[in-house]
């Protein structure tokens, strides 16, 4: 009996171990595929995270959303920690670099900025994304991400800690009716 019991548990834990090697590959081959939503291999990232002591978080923009050029940028703040109610504002640009420029520091160009009322609440804002598009478009852009930073509407006053999560950008043509 006593040998029956070892080999069991003998038997048990190869099987633990196979079971958990299997899951770990699957849990590795299943998720090699995600994540990767563009066409040309880049990430996608699904949310940032903006706070008062990381203000700039940014999201790569395809080559497909610069040369289709959507007129509306739509943002979404699915989480919003202020304790404090504390009052800021988002600015948007894009983050490029110009053909013409080669490999510089790349240049940036302001989409708009908006705000949350309740400053404290999940919300969201819609930006027209035209002007900044036709920039783009003009310096034949490369490297292209969207750019977000927070920043307190109050700079006189210490600002207490403030995070935003926003989710991935939605591009949008107008509705017409």
């Amino acid at each position: 009996m006593v040998a029956s019991q070892w080999y069991m548990g003998k038997n048990m834990s190869v099987d633990v171990h196979a079971c958990l090697v299997a899951a770990l590959l699957y849990i590795g081959l299943s998720g090699a595929g995600q994540g990767s939503g563009e066409a040309d291999g880049q990430e996608r990232a699904v949310q940032v995270v903006l706070t008062n002591s990381h203000p700039e978080a940014s999201f790569a923009v395809s080559p497909d959303v610069v040369s289709t050029s959507p007129p509306v940028l739509a943002l979404s703040f699915p989480r919003v920690v202020n304790p404090s109610n504390t009052g800021f504002q988002i600015s948007v640009y894009f983050s490029y670099r110009p053909v013409q420029k080669g490999s510089g520091a790349p240049l940036r160009t302001l989409v708009g900025t908006g705000s949350l009322y309740p400053a404290d609440r999940p919300g969201g804002f819609v930006l027209r994304a035209s002007k900044a598009f036709s920039t783009l478009t003009a310096a034949t852009a490369t490297d292209v991400r969207l750019v977000l930073e927070i920043q307190p509407l109050h700079h006189a006053a210490p600002w207490p800690p403030v995070e935003v999560t926003v989710a991935a950008p939605q591009w949008r043509q107008e509705n017409r009716d």
